[in-house]
């Protein structure tokens, strides 16, 4: 126990010292971070990314009513999904933040 409490010990020394803090700037952020700047849209650019989304997922279905061989069926089948996911994302996302959007600005 004793070895615990003298290396945690040091561990607060380090994190703490002037040298941390400049190569703490190099070293990857720890999660929470990285979950709060994903989180960090405002109202406006949310909105506007789901109305993007939407319209992605649109076009990505009216594409695909034309596409003509295999390959390019399957590329929209693809696509279609993703935009349909990204979509989703942000409604989800909208509704952590409790924003309600009226229809009629989509």
């Amino acid at each position: 126990m004793g070895l615990n409490t003298e290396n945690n010990q040091n561990i607060k020394i380090y994190k703490y010292s002037p040298i941390a803090k400049i190569f703490s700037k190099f070293l990857p952020k720890a999660q929470s971070e990285i979950d709060y700047e994903k989180d960090d849209l405002d109202k406006k650019e949310l909105i506007e990314c789901i109305n993007r989304a939407r319209n992605d997922w649109i076009n990505a279905n009216r594409e695909f009513e034309y596409a003509q061989n295999d390959e390019i069926v399957d590329y929209y089948t693809y696509k279609i999904k993703a935009c349909q996911v990204r979509y989703e994302y942000f409604l989800k996302l909208a509704k952590r933040k409790g924003i309600t959007i009226n229809k009629e600005y989509l």
